[in-house]
């Protein structure tokens, strides 16, 4: 049986907000639990999370192509939302903090549990790269 009751956190932080990469014919559950198919590539909001930050915000440069050298910063939150977060999924952080704006999940994603008798997540690490918008 699935995890249905999200233990109680501590966040400082305004919720975060999760788009969701839909890709083309992937059905997808909305909150009253209706599913939906969707057709190409889009985002669509899925609701907002309670998030803490895991590790310092890093700043750097990327190299997407040969001799195009970006900035970029990167960053590790970590909650205990029961959400199913995928890499390609954006974040958006609140204003209310030093890392407002967009971020993508890149690759890395992982999960803690806890064995108490049952498995029970306790956190998901959610490994961010900036998007650049804000």
């Amino acid at each position: 049986m699935a995890q249905t009751y999200e233990y109680p956190m501590f966040s400082p932080n305004e919720r975060a907000k999760l788009y969701k990469r839909l890709t083309n014919d992937m059905p997808i559950e909305i909150a009253n639990g209706e599913k939906i198919t969707v057709q190409g590539n889009r985002y669509a909001y899925i609701g907002k999370f309670k998030w803490v930050e895991h590790t310092e915000k890093q700043d750097g440069d990327e190299q997407p192509l040969d001799g195009l050298l970006i900035a970029n910063s990167y960053l590790t939150i970590k909650t205990n939302s029961l959400m199913k977060f995928s890499e390609g999924d954006i974040i958006r952080l609140s204003d209310d903090t030093p890392f407002a704006g967009f971020w993508i999940i890149t690759d890395g994603l992982t999960t803690d549990y806890a064995f108490t008798p049952k498995r029970i997540q306790r956190y998901q690490y959610l490994p961010l790269s900036s998007a650049g918008l804000s």
